[in-house]
């Protein structure tokens, strides 16, 4: 016969259906055709069952029960003769044409499946190339596994380092090939694919069911945690260094105010040093009249006496601001609430919301100081002095904001309901305003205990001689018959 047609293999899509399918080029034998369906080679009988072996035009390939490729399989037929010669001439022997023919057929078949190969299968150089370069590959196997085929910097051929193909992002059902690189958007890792599958499931690929079909080449998850941890660490040591100085700077404004009110008790005290001399002074005005100087006198004395009572007592009091003025602030968690309740754990609540209309303050027993510290002794405290009229002073300064406080003078007992207090306050001063949850820092300063009673002066010197009284009325005139009476007798 003549070989008039070049074709060596078919290929077919299947549907799940169809089972025949037809070859068009001759073969010799059933072992001279290859079957693969999605790339793996089927076996003659167990897969398929064969027909048109030696016929020119082909024949058909029946895939048996239960072999039927799928829909969307991928089916291919290819021609595969052995590259051996079997033709045997006998010397002196006829010279059969169909044998010679038949050998003739054979050496072409494998002619065109060698074509095939070289133009088609495999990697080639136009003729036009003048430069190819090395294209032998000298690697042992070891060398070579894990590689692929590529070109160094002057061209020539080498078993370089496995590369991908970047496709994007990871989908669900999507088909995915050897050495597809993908991001997992959940944690923006890279990985590249090892084995062939079309993917299901969710991100992120580490609990995926495939993970044992990726490899992980860029560990984006781990490099953030440690960025993050990073700056976490960082912001914390700047939050405890703005803590610190805030410390520092409530410490600071707690001195001043105690200095201040020191200098203010030594003030009253120079004061009623003043007011001692200035009764001493009347005393001895008043004593140009001896009962109304007398009377002055001993008020006067009864004035100093008090005059310097309050002396003292001021003077305890600049003592006692003294003793206060290195006294730690408490940290709390301003609460907006103006209801006088339990603020929460290390919360204080004012029961107004103007600064300046205050007349309650609700203290947590705890502060919101690092472990909570229970401070409700040092608050319920602030009453244990014996000035009723004036208990102390509660200092509140918003952390990070000098300008924003609050100065409340201490009026009457202290509430102690079983955790957490409610001080009774008059406003002494403030400025600027408070937000919910704002930091703030709160100092206490009791006042001093009223001073003991001092003893009675003793008695003024007396005054002058007053002036000479008014002449007093006239007295009744005397009865005549008694005066008459007593002449006679005596004339007798």
């Amino acid at each position: 016969m003549t070989v008039s047609s070049t074709t060596t293999k078919v290929s077919y899509t299947g549907n799940n259906v169809t089972t025949v399918f037809a070859y068009t080029f001759k073969i010799f034998a059933e072992a001279e055709i290859k079957v693969y369906v999605d790339n793996v080679l089927k076996t003659l009988t167990t897969h398929y069952t064969l027909s048109g072996v030696g016929a020119t035009s082909g024949g058909n390939v029946t895939f048996t029960t239960g072999n039927t490729p799928g829909t969307g399989a991928k089916v291919v037929l290819t021609r595969s003769i052995a590259r051996t010669q079997v033709t045997d001439y006998v010397e002196n022997d006829t010279f059969p044409a169909e044998t010679h023919e038949a050998a003739l057929d054979k050496l072409t078949f494998i002619t065109q499946e060698l074509d095939n190969i070289l133009t088609g299968d495999i990697f080639r150089f136009a003729e036009s190339v003048s430069d190819a370069g090395t294209v032998t590959i000298t690697l042992n196997a070891t060398d070579r596994a894990s590689k692929l085929l590529a070109f160094d910097a002057s061209g020539n051929l080498e078993a370089a380092q496995e590369i991908g193909t970047y496709t994007g992002n990871w989908a669900a059902s999507t088909a995915y090939a050897l050495r597809d690189l993908i991001k997992d958007t959940s944690n923006n890792n890279i990985y590249i694919c090892t084995v062939v599958h079309t993917s299901s499931g969710s991100q992120p690929i580490s609990s995926n069911t495939d993970v044992a079909k990726w490899a992980l080449l860029v560990d984006a998850a781990s490099a953030t945690t440690s960025a993050t941890a990073a700056a976490t660490s960082a912001t914390a040591a700047a939050t405890s260094a703005t803590a610190s100085a805030t410390s520092a700077t409530a410490a600071a404004t707690s001195a001043t105010a105690s200095a201040n009110s020191a200098t203010t008790a030594s003030t009253q005290a120079s004061n009623a040093s003043t007011s001692a001399s200035t009764a001493s002074t009347q005393a001895s005005n008043a004593s140009t009249s001896a009962s109304t100087a007398s009377t002055q006198a001993t008020n006067s004395a009864n004035s100093a006496t008090a005059s310097a009572s309050s002396a003292t007592a001021s003077a305890t009091s600049a003592s006692n601001s003294e003793a206060s003025a290195g006294a730690l602030a408490w940290k709390y968690t301003f609460d907006n609430s103006t209801t006088m309740a339990d603020p929460g754990t290390g919360e204080v609540r004012l029961n107004h919301g103007t600064l300046a209309s205050v007349t309650a303050i609700a203290f947590d027993a705890t502060s919101a100081d690092t472990g909570n510290p229970d401070v409700s002794d040092l608050i319920a405290s602030i009453d244990d002095g014996t000035n009723s009229t004036h208990e102390g002073y509660i200092f509140l300064r918003k952390s990070g904001a000098p300008a924003t406080f609050m100065a409340y003078n201490v009026t009457s007992a202290v509430t102690d309901n079983t955790g957490w207090l409610q001080v009774t306050v008059t406003h002494a001063a403030s400025g600027g305003s408070l937000t919910n949850g704002d930091t703030l820092y709160v100092s206490f300063t009791r006042s001093g205990n009223v001073g003991a009673t001092g003893p009675t002066g003793s008695t003024g010197s007396t005054g002058s001689t007053g002036a000479t009284g008014a002449q007093g009325p006239q007295g009744d005139p005397g009865e005549a018959t008694n005066g008459f009476a007593i002449a006679m007798a005596v004339a007798l």
